[in-house]
């Protein structure tokens, strides 16, 4: 059997990496580079008559609630027109959300402002836990985004299941799809073994799959999901030029086998339930497929730390 609900889940969270967030103005909705009448119009037209949207969910939030709703085109015409409160930072110049805890994130830079990632690790003169730990956290961001229609699943041969369907997909990020939380991502160096080990953990809310058991309708299941699981990044070490120990090479990344924990409660009827007892049939191939998707993961540490020395090395 290929079971890949919580494959789709889990390996998002090596991919969306890539889509760090960008510079962009607090209230500037339509990122056109300036706050106007328009970018409350462009934010009413985005959550009430379904049109496209420019992809900066931070510009939307222009009271910085942690939310883009309906508040932050009130609170825009308030400022625009009656003397409201000047929208948070940034604002009045391209800048990053200082106050990035709430999982909205910039895809898509306002005209005038850098596409260039915010929250990118500087890379320091030495290796230490304190900076990989921090780069490993940076580098998932807080808010995954399942695509409608992620995927289709064959859970018996008589009963599939389609992961997020369109017609039932939230919003998330700014874009139609089912979110995934990542509430926890710690790092420990092991320098005796020569690894980093990477601990994540997180959670799936009301995630709709629509399961079709070929007898009667559909039934769309409503389904909790918590994993977690620690990532193996193992390394080379050697000597440079004036005898400090140097890391060499980042070596293909795996996942702990005995460390994945997934846990799936489902509700919506009989049909339903019957997808919590498969859960222990794919972690293997969701192991597999996710130590496959590290290969980008595996690229960039290689290019950043490469030949960089340790710190502390009286320590070593």
């Amino acid at each position: 059997m290929k079971y890949k609900m919580l494959l789709v889940l889990l390996v998002s969270l090596l991919y969306a990496r890539q889509a760090r967030a960008t510079q962009f103005v607090r209230g500037d909705s339509n990122l056109d580079g300036q706050v106007d009448i328009s970018d409350p119009v462009t934010l009413l037209g985005i959550l009430f008559l379904g049109n496209e949207d420019p992809g900066c969910a931070d510009a939307h939030d222009g009271n910085d609630s942690g939310e883009a709703d309906i508040s932050d085109a009130i609170y825009m015409l308030a400022y625009l027109f009656s003397g409201g409160n000047a929208p948070p930072a940034p604002f009045g110049e391209c800048g990053c959300d200082e106050t990035d805890e709430d999982g909205l994130d910039c895809l898509t830079p306002a005209e005038g402002c850098s596409a260039d990632p915010c929250g990118v690790v500087k890379v320091p003169v030495c290796i230490d836990q304190e900076f990989l730990a921090e780069m490993i956290r940076r580098e998932v961001p807080p808010t995954i985004c399942i695509e409608p229609d992620a995927a289709v699943i064959e859970v018996t041969d008589t009963m599939t299941a389609v992961v997020c369907p369109a017609d039932e997909a939230a919003e998330c990020e700014g874009v139609p799809g089912c979110p995934v939380s990542v509430t926890e991502i710690t790092a420990v160096l092991d320098m005796e073994n020569e690894r980093l080990i990477g601990h994540m953990e997180g959670n799936v809310q009301s995630l709709t799959i629509r399961v079709d058991s070929g007898f009667g309708a559909p039934s769309n299941c409503q389904v909790d999901i918590d994993f977690s699981g620690d990532m193996i990044v193992p390394f080379t070490t050697g000597w440079d030029d004036d005898d400090n120990l140097i890391l060499t090479k980042i070596l293909p990344i795996e996942l702990d086998r005995d460390s994945v924990v997934i846990d799936l409660t489902a509700s919506g009827g009989f049909i339903c339930s019957l997808l919590a007892g498969f859960q222990d049939l794919f972690i293997e191939d969701l192991i597999i497929q996710l130590e496959t998707a590290a290969f980008d993961l595996l690229f960039d540490l290689n290019v950043e730390l490469a030949g960089l020395p340790f710190c502390e090395q009286e320590d070593l």
